[in-house]
C-alpha cells in the first residue's frame, strides 16, 4: 500500500474511533485526506475539501487560537453567527515538531478526552508519514531549483544527489505553472500528485519534475485543478517534451516557452509550433518590426489576419471560424495590408507576418 493510501486509512480509523468527521492538513494547511461522516458539516470543512486547502482567512483565524503552539488536543469553539461549528484540533507532531493538524468536527460535544486517547497510536503513525514527506520535500525543493538552473555545476550536483536518493529517473517531463494574469502561483498541493513527482517554486512559477513513465500532461492537469480556486483568471501550464534528467533545465525552458505562449490552459512543447522560438528568449524583438506593430495596434485586423494565416490562407475556413461574410474578410485583409504594408500575396511576407503576430502578442508574465 502506498503512503497516501495508508494515511487515508489512518484518517478513516480516527473517524471510526471518535464518530466524528475528520480532515487532515499538513503544516501549510493543504488538505492531505478526509473521512466521510458528512452528517455534520460547515463551510470551513466543505471549502477545505473542495479547494484542497484551508482558506487564508480561516488559517489566520485558527492560528489565533494557538494551533501552531499547541502540543495536545485543542478545542476550537464554534461561531453560530458565521455558521462555523465547534471542532477539535489535534496537532500532528513528530519528535517535537508539528507537521500538520487533524481536525475533528464536533458541534454537539460528543468527542470526549478518552476518545482522543484511543487515537494516539494512529496519530503517531500519521505524524511519521507527514514528517517523512516533509523532510523529503525540504531536501528536494532546493535540488529541483538547482536541477533547472542555468549553472552546469549546480545541475550536476543536483542530479547526483537526487539520483543517489532514488528520486530521479533517467528521463523526465518538466511542467511549469503560472497564473494567466500574472503574480505568484502559490503552493502546489503535492498530496494530490504521485509521490514520485518533484515540486518546487522557481521564481513566481511552480515547477514539477515528472518521472517516466508518468504522463506529464496528466500530472499538470491535476496540479492546475488543485490551484484553480486560488486563481479565478486561470492558469497557464506548460509541459515539456521528455528529456534526459541531466537536461531537465532544457525541459524547463520548453515548459516556460509554453507558458509564455499566452492565455490559460495546458500547452505541450510538442504541439507548440512557432511558439517554440520563445525558448530562445524574446524572439519578438527580432521578428516584430514596425509594420507588424502597426497591425498589432488594431486587434480586430490582427486577429483576422492571424486566423487567416493559421488556416493556411483559406478564405472559406477563415470566414467560418470568425463567423463573418467572405466579403467582410476580404475587406479586412485589404485594410490589414494597407495598415501594415505587408503583402499577403508574397509567401515570404506572409511567413514573416505570421511569426510576428504569433510572437508579438503579450506573453504571460515571467518570474
Amino acid at each position: 500500500m502506498n503512503p497516501t493510501d495508508q494515511v487515508q486509512d489512518l484518517v478513516d480509523t480516527v473517524a471510526e474511533l471518535t464518530g466524528a468527521p475528520v480532515t487532515l492538513e499538513d503544516r501549510d494547511l493543504l488538505l492531505v485526506a478526509s473521512s466521510g461522516h458528512d452528517d455534520d458539516v460547515d463551510d470551513v470543512r466543505r471549502r477545505s475539501i473542495l479547494r484542497r486547502r484551508s482558506d487564508p482567512v480561516v488559517q489566520e483565524l485558527f492560528n489565533g487560537f494557538g494551533i501552531a503552539r499547541a502540543t495536545g488536543p485543542l478545542r476550537i469553539p464554534g461561531d453560530p453567527a458565521s455558521g462555523r461549528l465547534s471542532r477539535w484540533c489535534l496537532p500532528v507532531r513528530w519528535r517535537g515538531v508539528t507537521y500538520g493538524y487533524l481536525w475533528l468536527l464536533d458541534p454537539h460535544g460528543r468527542v470526549r478526552v478518552d476518545h482522543l486517547e484511543r487515537v494516539e497510536e494512529a496519530l503517531d503513525l500519521v505524524a511519521a508519514h507527514l514528517a517523512t514527506r516533509a523532510r523529503t520535500a525540504d531536501r528536494t525543493t532546493w535540488a529541483v531549483g538547482e536541477l533547472l538552473s542555468t549553472d552546469a555545476g549546480s545541475r550536476a550536483r543536483a542530479v547526483e544527489e537526487l539520483q543517489r536518493d532514488g528520486l530521479l529517473t533517467p528521463s523526465v517531463t518538466v511542467v511549469a505553472l503560472a497564473p494567466a494574469d500574472g503574480g505568484p502561483t502559490g503552493v502546489v498541493n503535492g498530496w494530490l500528485l504521485p509521490r514520485s513527482v518533484l515540486v518546487a517554486a522557481v521564481g513566481h512559477r511552480a515547477a514539477l519534475v515528472v518521472p517516466e513513465p508518468l504522463a506529464g500532461r496528466d500530472v499538470a492537469e491535476r496540479a492546475a485543478a488543485a490551484l484553480l480556486s486560488q486563481h479565478p483568471g486561470g492558469l497557464a501550464v506548460g509541459v515539456s517534451g521528455v528529456v534526459a534528467a541531466p537536461a531537465a533545465h532544457l525541459g524547463w525552458r520548453q515548459a516556460d516557452a509554453a507558458v509564455r505562449a499566452g492565455g490559460a490552459g495546458v500547452r505541450e512543447w510538442e504541439r507548440l509550433g512557432a511558439h517554440r522560438l520563445l525558448a530562445l528568449g524574446d524572439p519578438a524583438t527580432v521578428v516584430v518590426d514596425d509594420r507588424a506593430r502597426r497591425l498589432l495596434a488594431e486587434p480586430e485586423l490582427a486577429g483576422t489576419v492571424l486566423t487567416y494565416l493559421d488556416l493556411a490562407g483559406s478564405a472559406q475556413r477563415t470566414a467560418q471560424a470568425l463567423s463573418i461574410h467572405r466579403q467582410t474578410l476580404y475587406h479586412r485583409l485589404r485594410r490589414a495590408s494597407a495598415v501594415s504594408g505587408y503583402d499577403l500575396d508574397d509567401g515570404r511576407e506572409r511567413t514573416a507576418l505570421h511569426l510576428a503576430l504569433v510572437l508579438g502578442r503579450p506573453p504571460v508574465a515571467g518570474p
